[in-house]
């Protein structure tokens, strides 16, 4: 959901304020990229840069929890990376109350959460991989950024959104949202817009289930990123490495075939997410396979159960994906950013002509992430 600020500059920079950042703020610039959080980076009378961020109160209800984890995981990453890695790690910004966060107030509607970072600068995104070595540095930090909380302290870290890869509950709300849209002239328009993907569903609702019973197939639950895509990297400007992981808000505990999962939905083959025409939305055998490479490589740490577990986590996930696309289509866009009429449901075809191919070539894939690791 869009909140007061978004259009207002000094509304933004008044909250820059806010935070311990030694000069006067002078110019904050939206970010669109993202999905869910708004985002400016903010520069100084001084030319330094930091990033702002709002965190969005309709999908994280509880701010405190995903502030309470983003304060342990990058504290934890500080130590563990040590001296001289502010360039590999996010930097939480304090406010000038000495919390890691500020909070608003507002009288008619939910507060307001704002969060800072120090911008890590000589660095870019790409919101699609382009090469299979590209590919492989992604999935590898992801991997290693799973290794580097095998050993977190207790307690474990917050759900910030419970739930979040409980598929047969996702595929259960989507049918909440089916009958909800049967109940307006919009949500039915909504709904004949989508018969072929609601029936498509419906075909694929037993693998749903697959992870549900992750404890009875001996997979541990980890610290795991939960959306592992590659526009969540930050990479060096001048040499193209994989620098940082960034988008904490849903690192929590979880299976690690959630996060393959979730790369091979995103980064195995070379369509648009949200493009209208699906024919590229078919997995690339060397995509898949340096991305199963890179990842075995960086998450060490796998047992054997986990890693058959992952080509389920592949189909399991693109499943979830295009059920969660579809619910916000048919709910009115209410939870991911739209740019245009039926985005979310071309974003839902998309995924689900990839579950096609992805269920065409189970056994080879099963063949690529069963051969030996690179460590």
């Amino acid at each position: 959901m869009r909140t007061t600020g978004q259009d207002d500059p000094e509304a933004v920079l008044r909250i820059a304020g806010r935070f311990r950042i030694g000069d006067r703020a002078t110019a904050a610039v939206e970010l669109r990229a993202g999905h869910i959080n708004d985002s400016y980076v903010v520069s100084t009378v001084n030319g330094n840069r930091f990033l702002l961020q709002r965190i969005n109160g309709y999908v994280f209800p509880n701010p405190a929890r995903v502030m309470a984890n983003i304060v342990r995981i990058t504290r934890h990453l500080e130590r563990k990376l040590g001296a001289g890695s502010g360039r590999r790690r996010l930097t939480l910004v304090p406010a000038a109350n000495g919390e890691m966060w500020f909070e608003t107030t507002a009288q008619d509607r939910r507060a307001d959460w704002w969060r800072m970072y120090e911008l890590i600068e000589n660095t870019t995104t790409v919101l699609r991989a382009s090469t299979p070595e590209q590919v492989f540095l992604v999935a590898q930090a992801f991997g290693r950024f799973e290794t580097q909380f095998v050993d977190l302290p207790p307690p474990p870290l917050h759900e910030t959104i419970p739930g979040f890869h409980d598929t047969p509950n996702r595929i259960e709300t989507l049918d909440r949202a089916l009958s909800a849209a049967a109940a307006s002239p919009a949500g039915n328009h909504r709904r004949r817009r989508a018969i072929a993907e609601i029936r498509s569903i419906a075909a694929h609702r037993e693998l749903a289930g697959r992870l549900s019973a992750g404890t009875a197939h001996q997979l541990p639950r980890r610290i795991v990123h939960n959306d592992c895509k590659i526009s969540n990297i930050l990479f060096d400007r001048a040499t193209g490495e994989a620098l940082c992981v960034v988008d904490l808000d849903t690192t929590m505990p979880g299976l690690a075939a959630h996060d393959f999962g979730d790369m091979v939905r995103s980064m195995s083959h070379r369509a648009e997410e949200d493009a209208r025409d699906t024919t590229g939305a078919r997995v690339d055998p060397e995509l898949f396979a340096a991305l199963a490479q890179g990842y075995l490589d960086g998450a060490s740490s796998l047992t054997e159960a986990e890693r058959r577990s992952l080509v389920d986590g592949a189909l399991v996930l693109t499943l979830e994906q295009a059920v969660r696309f579809l619910t916000d289509h048919l709910d009115g866009d209410v939870y991911f950013r739209v740019e245009r009429p039926d985005q979310n449901l071309d974003r839902c075809r998309v995924q689900l002509a990839l579950l096609e191919s992805l269920l065409a070539r189970d056994t080879d894939l099963r063949g690529i992430v069963g051969g030996p690791t690179t460590t």
